[in-house]
């Protein structure tokens, strides 16, 4: 497939979205990302603009709309977007008794209104900062360190995360998300950020054998912003002639449980719509600590490890990696299919709203759809939208 040139991207960009929209490449020195300017996504888009942003995304892997209206914009324009990319799931912890339904198959309940995670939000500085609209859909998470934050509360730090991508515990796994920012907060190299030295591990998170060449790389987070992004695309592109006939050929196994059968899926995925080859990303939640560990099939367990921790360490250097600074009315998206993400230490609770993290994320799953409502089969989604959900239709109303 012919691959268009940023010329190409920028050309199509104007005469869909109008004269004055651009792009930029979210870091000169990266093959990965770019920011789009001057697109207004309060506003529904035509097919051939949704079309044109499933385009830009498989292309860059992370795009940014930056400097959205802040007055106007709702959740619900966020969910509309998402139906573009794929269908919408919602996140197991807007629901009070997920497990028990996972487990018992029991009727799905919201939390009391007053205990959803919007409104908890609310409470931190109520007069300072609440949440947008549409916050209490179950597809949006929040992101945030509002919850139990307060003027009089005492500060608490979170860890880093692992390198992941989201909702990798499920076998058909997402092919992309994305935030909202409503409040961002100062970046770690300010004496007064949010952002904090990490912690130590604790034991077992990581197998211990690891090289001390991967877990540096692991842990080489954000300094000066919110999400680190690697780019298994590039990562695979630059490996040699030999090691890529060797990986086209495995599969890998993943398993919710330690002892379940699980699941065989390609240790290289093919973009279908671009030819584009990168290291599947879900593959990646080799640790053994809370998901079984992904083994590759054919190979013992302790092989399996030794393999893809090498695999690894190759994808999060340096010349992959970017560090994305998140602010406030940016709508930021990226594939879950080419990328890895983590993010820094931080204050988990606070006592000050300028340190406030507030944003929202949707992830989605399934083939993009360029005019909504979508008409996803039922028995796809029965199978695949764990627990049930489609956007109302009013989302999609002009």
């Amino acid at each position: 497939m012919n691959a268009k040139s940023i010329a190409d991207f920028d050309a199509e960009l104007k005469q869909v979205f109008g004269a004055g929209t651009y792009t930029a490449p979210l870091v000169d020195d990266s093959r990965m990302g770019r920011r789009i300017f001057g697109v207004d996504l309060t506003q529904p888009l035509q097919p051939e603009q949704s079309r044109l942003m499933v385009d830009l995304l498989d292309r860059f892997s992370v795009i940014s709309f930056p400097n959205q209206d802040q007055y106007k914009f709702r959740l619900a324009y966020l969910e509309r977007i998402a139906n573009h990319f794929g269908a919408p799931i919602p996140h197991p912890k807007n629901y009070a008794n997920y497990a028990e339904y996972k487990n018992n198959n029991a009727p799905l309940e919201l939390p009391p209104i007053d205990q959803q995670a919007h409104t908890k939000c609310g409470e931190a500085f109520p007069d300072k900062l609440q949440c947008i609209e549409d916050a209490n859909s179950p597809a949006v998470y929040i992101v945030t360190n509002l919850l139990g934050s307060g003027p009089n509360a005492q500060e608490q730090d979170m860890g880093s995360l692992h390198w992941h991508t989201d909702i990798e515990f499920e076998p058909v796994p997402l092919s992309t998300s994305m935030f909202y920012v409503q409040a961002a907060p100062t970046t770690r190299n300010s004496p007064e950020g949010t952002w904090v030295s990490p912690r130590p591990r604790e034991p077992g998170y990581y197998h211990a054998e690891s090289s001390p060449e991967l877990m540096q790389r692991r842990n080489e987070l954000p300094l000066n912003g919110e999400t680190a992004y690697a780019d298994t695309a590039a990562a695979y592109a630059d490996l040699s002639a030999e090691d890529k006939r060797l990986l086209d050929g495995l599969l890998v196994r993943r398993r919710l449980r330690v002892g379940d059968p699980g699941w065989l899926i390609p240790l290289v995925y093919t973009n279908p719509r671009t030819g584009v080859k990168s290291l599947h990303s879900p593959v990646w939640a080799s640790r053994g600590k809370n998901i079984a560990p992904v083994e590759v099939d054919g190979l013992s367990a302790d092989d399996s490890r030794l393999f893809l921790d090498r695999l690894e360490a190759h994808v999060l250097q340096s010349q992959y990696r970017y560090d994305h600074v998140h602010k406030p009315g940016d709508v930021t998206l990226w594939s879950n299919f080419a990328t890895l993400h983590n993010a820094p230490a931080c204050k988990s609770v606070i006592n000050n709203p300028h340190d406030a993290r507030l944003m929202y994320r949707i992830s989605c799953k399934g083939e993009p759809c360029f005019s909504l409502p979508r008409q996803d089969p039922d028995e796809w989604l029965d199978k695949n939208i764990t627990p049930p959900y489609k956007s109302p239709d009013t989302y999609f109303a002009d």
